[in-house]
This record gives C-alpha cells, structure tokens and sequence, in this order.
C-alpha cells in the first residue's frame, strides 16, 4: 500500500488545483528566503528544484490573465542608493532638508502617491528614478514583475519596500544572496518566467549573459557622483534636483507594445490543455529583437 509519505513532491501536488498549487509555491518560496543563503551554497538548489517543479503552472497562471514576467533589476534601474556616511557633509545638510524621512517600517505606507522622491531610510539616501511609480503602475496589468537584484536580501526588501509601499506589484524579489552564480544573474532561481517568455531590465548586460537576447539595456541611472566620497549631481538651478530622465517612459512604450504584438501573434487558447502545449510553444524573443532594430 503506498502511503502519502512514500510519494514525491511531484506525485502530491498532481492533484492540487492551480490554485492551491500557487499557495503550496508561495509558501515554499517564503520558508527559503527567511534563510540567509549566500551564492552558490548548495540549499539554494532546493529553491531551483521547486521553481522548475511549479513553474508550469505559474505560466499557465499568468498566460491565462494575459500576463508576461518582467524581471527588474533596483540599483541604477529604478533608484540609487548611496550611504549616508559616505555623503559629504555639506551635502548631508543639504539633502537632510529634501528627504522624506522614513524612521521605520510604519512610516512607508501612504508613500505610493509621493513621486519620484529622495528618501533618508534605514542608513541610506534612495532617490527613485524619475517616473519610477507611474513606469510600475502602468504596467502592473499587463506583466507579472519581478525584482532581481545583485544587493543583499536586506537591501532589496527595504528598497522594494520604498518602491511598492502597499505590496501589490511585486510578484517575487531576489537578491544574490538567492543567486546561483558569483556576481551573475539567472532565470532559474524565478518560479514560472524563462527564456521564452520573459522580458528583463538591466542597465548591467553583463550579468545576464545567458538571457542576453531576453533583455532591454536602460542607460544607468546615477543621482549622486562620487569622487572623495559621494556628492549630489550640479543641476542647473537647484543641486541635485534637475532631473530630465525620461529611460523609464520610453521603456513603458516598449513593453506595452511587445506585450500587444505578442498576444496578437499567439492568441491564448481557451482549454487547459491547449494551454499546457501553448506555454511551451510561445517565444517573445523574436518580438523583442524586432523592437531593438
């Protein structure tokens, strides 16, 4: 008599619904990241073991609500992040009279609606990229995002915290402390996106050099300068504070239109078992070359 104890992982979850499939994933995902892995440790495949084993039906998932994975990275794509300590102290006085402090955890909701702004938070100065939250907003409907960043763990939950206050954007965030390679990004640590269907932003090629063909290069984004220690950017008016950049507009026209053409050329079919075949047929890469020309 075989027993629940005696079946795979696999095996057991045959029988969940999509649904309770994506709880059982959420769940796992969770339990892994309370743990401080760094790169390259041996736990961190159980995370790709669990992110191949449910990744079919995050994709069915997100196919079915007409939706492609977006993998961004944080640092001089959205934001940049300096140490306070590191700022020189004049500049220090300065930006101490722009910056929305943020003192604890309490003080990050409501922050959605505040712009683009310059935040003193947990040691640091975080100036969000121009157009930041109306970029993440306008494309919210249309792909599932997912944060992946070369920082700490910490790091990148404090700045997703800044960047999405109410938790409604973010599918999944990585750090390299999840990463399986030394000072270099995969798709394999995320459940459901891949080469296939996935669209990446990276001011940083480099380090995608398996999915480069996945990826739309943004130009770097650097609010502070540094040289003998950080400084804030000269503007023309007021320091630090003429900032033009328009990357994030031009990439939202992009997306949205790689998004369009993509469902255009494959129309989501009705039944679950069309579906299945359907994931594993699609391909965005084409039309994302055919946007870089």
């Amino acid at each position: 008599m075989t027993t629940t104890s005696d079946l795979s992982y696999e095996d057991r979850l045959k029988d969940l619904s999509n649904e309770d499939l994506l709880k059982v994933a959420d769940r796992l995902l969770q339990i892994k990241n309370i743990s401080e892995f760094s790169c390259n440790q041996k736990r961190n495949r159980l995370l790709i073991q669990f992110s191949r084993l449910l990744g079919n039906t995050y994709k069915r998932c997100f196919f079915e609500k007409k939706k492609l994975p977006l993998v961004l990275d944080l640092d001089h794509t959205l934001l940049h992040s300096v140490r306070i300590c590191t700022v020189l102290k004049d500049d220090q006085d300065y930006l101490n009279k722009k910056a929305i402090v943020v003192s604890s955890d309490n003080d990050i909701k409501g922050l959605g609606s505040s712009g683009d702004n310059l935040y003193n938070y947990r040691g640091m100065y975080t100036k969000l990229r121009p157009h930041t939250r109306d970029f993440l907003k306008q494309l919210s409907d249309r792909f599932e995002v997912f944060v992946y960043t070369l920082g700490t763990r910490a790091y990148a939950r404090n700045m997703c915290r800044l960047l999405d206050p109410e938790g409604v954007f973010f599918k999944s965030i990585k750090s390299r402390d999840d990463s399986t390679f030394e000072d270099r990004k995969n798709l394999d640590i995320l459940a459901g996106p891949d080469e296939k269907n996935t669209i990446i932003i990276d001011d940083n090629k480099y380090v995608w050099e398996e999915h480069n063909n996945n990826l739309i290069e943004i130009d770097e984004y650097k609010f502070f300068t540094n040289d003998k220690g950080h400084i804030l950017k000269k503007g023309e008016e007021e320091v630090g504070f003429d900032d033009k950049d328009e990357a994030l507009k031009s990439i939202s026209e992009v997306l949205q239109g790689v998004h369009k053409n993509f469902f255009e050329l494959f129309p989501v079919p009705q039944t679950d078992v069309e579906l299945q075949e359907y994931t594993k047929s699609v391909d965005v890469r084409p039309i994302l070359k055919a946007y870089r020309k």
